[in-house]
């Protein structure tokens, strides 16, 4: 009798691994489910116009440098690279009134949103399209504060008129 329990034994076990290695014959169909999300950009900037930005000082014959026009604060990014602020100019470089126009002498940035003069000074290019470009980078998130200045000359013979003329600042992940 013990050896007719041990072959049923031994015969259920083998029965049982039989069925354990054909369960997967015994599966349904499969399905997926793709998941997917987007991390929307966080991108703020307070841009703070300087007191004198919308009446500039215009004497002909006179240079003007290092004229604060506006501060930069608040830049934050989620971006671990950082982010870029894209400096572009809808009058290409120009104040104008009219056909006349006063073109910007350069345009400059210093650290810091209460700095009085610039650090360094880019020139526009008044024929080419590509924007100027202030790169800020931190690991972070956060990207210093800054002070945005122009330099303009007005030529001797220059036509009386309002002139008039913008900078626009975009913020974007690097």
């Amino acid at each position: 009798m013990i050896k007719v329990h041990r072959i049923l034994l031994a015969y259920s076990l083998a029965a049982t691994a039989s069925l354990m290695t054909k369960a997967a014959a015994f599966a349904g169909p499969t399905a997926t489910v793709n998941l997917s999300g987007t991390v929307p950009a966080a991108l703020p900037i307070t841009l703070s116009p300087a007191p004198d930005a919308g009446s500039l000082t215009l004497t002909p014959g006179n240079a003007y440098t290092g004229i604060k026009i506006a501060a930069i604060s608040g830049l934050l990014t989620n971006n671990r690279n950082g982010l870029k602020v894209t400096v572009t100019s809808a009058s290409n470089w120009r104040l104008v009134s009219g056909s006349n126009f006063i073109e910007f002498g350069g345009l400059g940035e210093a650290l810091g949103a209460n700095s009085t003069s610039p650090t360094s000074m880019q020139l526009p290019n008044y024929y080419d399209s590509n924007p100027l470009q202030l790169s800020r980078s931190s690991s972070t998130g956060n990207a210093s504060d800054s002070s945005i200045f122009i330099s303009y000359t007005i030529p001797p013979n220059q036509a009386p008129g309002t002139y008039t003329g913008s900078i626009t600042f975009t913020v974007t992940d690097n």
